[in-house]
């Protein structure tokens, strides 16, 4: 427990990680290069955990189990940090829309998520975990067109309509409670706005140069964990480490609609199976939206992807989201029925990283997967891709205890 311990990256798993070391008795030097904690991609993504069922081209399951694992052990580990009642924070479940352009039709769609069914089964059963601490089973029922439900939606767009159970959490409310609870926590010691520029192995011991504004220093620690977003590659790489396949940045803007729902006003729906888009009702904490043909709007296969947030000021985000939410309406006409001013609309872009250098139009694509992530350890240095945001305290809590050992 003397060990100097570093964590770079102030993000969900960083945040995360500190505070289950913290909680064991290890000293922690968090390091984020912003003003503030969680404020990027565990911010601003859609707050889906996943089941596996929006990954339905990566026909070995690998990734729907390793989603499926994360989602069992979510709720009930960031209890481990946070005190929070799940259907405080939960969405209306999603329905899942494939859309007539589809890479995939109706047929394979359904074959597919009813694999994932078993799946849930036999992981449930192994873990003795429920989803989100509520859901012993995930349910998907594909929808006669002469259900209600089709109202929602514009006929003309849909090949097939499916119910499930799955949700998205309120992660700007698990931000806010992650922040405070690292910022009472004594053993961690955090520091904004620092950069970490160079990382060298020398002996049993890291030194970092640490970047605050025009001023450089270097400290020395005896364990690093590389849980940074978009730095990542390029600190590891300094240390000969590579992934091992093509990977992508993506910049993509999504939008949170700062009003209040019921639950009937809109679905919850993903539109798969290629670049589409989602909406999610979160009720009372409003709506979130996008639409990828026009919300990606960065791509990068660079070490480090460029400064995106510097780009686009806010009218530029204004007019994405306005577009995005057009696109939206023709799919899901219901859309049209909702009116808000702009001062309600807050439009927030994210940084994607993934293995895979073509994007999500085309079958082969190595972005429908999410299987080749975690923690890749090299003696006392601990790199993490995060892959999806279902994953942060499972993997927090598997990191942890690899440190620990």
């Amino acid at each position: 427990m003397k060990n100097r311990i570093a964590i770079i990256g102030g993000g969900g798993l960083g945040v995360c990680t500190a505070l289950e070391l913290a909680n064991h008795g290890y000293d922690v030097h968090l390091f984020e290069e912003s003003k503030a904690l969680i404020t990027k991609a565990s911010f601003a993504n859609e707050g889906k955990i996943h089941l596996g069922l929006v990954y339905a081209l990566d026909t070995h399951f690998q990734t729907a189990k390793e989603m499926i694992r994360g989602a069992l052990h979510f709720m009930s580990y960031l209890k481990r940090w946070i005190e929070v009642n799940p259907e405080d924070i939960l969405s209306t479940p999603y329905y899942y829309l494939n859309h007539t352009n589809s890479l995939l039709k109706g047929k394979q769609l359904l074959n597919y998520y009813q694999s994932c069914q078993s799946l849930f089964k036999e992981a449930a059963s192994h873990y003795n975990k429920r989803y989100l601490d509520l859901f012993d089973r995930l349910d998907v029922v594909e929808l006669n067109d002469d259900a209600y439900e089709f109202e929602h939606f514009n006929s003309d767009w849909v090949e097939s309509l499916y119910k499930t159970n799955e949700y998205a959490v309120e992660v700007r409310k698990i931000a806010t409670l992650l922040r405070a609870a690292i910022m009472e926590q004594e053993k961690v010691s955090v520091c904004l706005n620092t950069k970490i520029t160079n990382i060298k192995s020398i002996k049993n011991h890291f030194k970092l140069t640490l970047a605050t504004g025009i001023e450089r220093r270097n400290e020395q620690f005896d364990l690093v964990i590389n849980a940074s977003w978009n730095g990542r590659l390029e600190l590891d790489r300094q240390l000969g480490i590579i992934p091992p396949y093509p990977w992508s940045y993506r910049y993509k803007l999504a939008t949170r609609l700062i009003s209040r729902f019921k639950e009937g006003d809109l679905p919850s729906v993903t539109i798969v199976q290629g670049p589409y888009g989602d909406i999610v009702n979160f009720k009372d904490c409003g709506m979130y939206f996008s639409w990828y043909p026009i919300g990606r709007m960065g791509w990068s296969e660079d070490l480090r992807p460029p400064p995106w947030d510097e780009k686009f000021d806010h009218s530029t985000r204004l007019a994405i989201s306005k577009m995005s939410f057009q696109e939206l309406s023709k799919i899901i006409p219901v859309l049209n029925n909702l009116s808000f001013d702009d001062k309600l609309i807050d439009p927030v872009g994210g940084v994607i990283f993934a293995l895979g250098n073509e994007d999500v139009n085309v079958v082969r694509s190595r972005l429908h997967t999410r299987y080749d992530i975690g923690i890749q350890s090299t003696g006392n240095y601990h790199t993490v891709n995060t892959g999806k945001y279902t994953l942060i305290p499972l993997l927090a809590v598997e990191l942890a205890s690899r440190v620990m050992s």
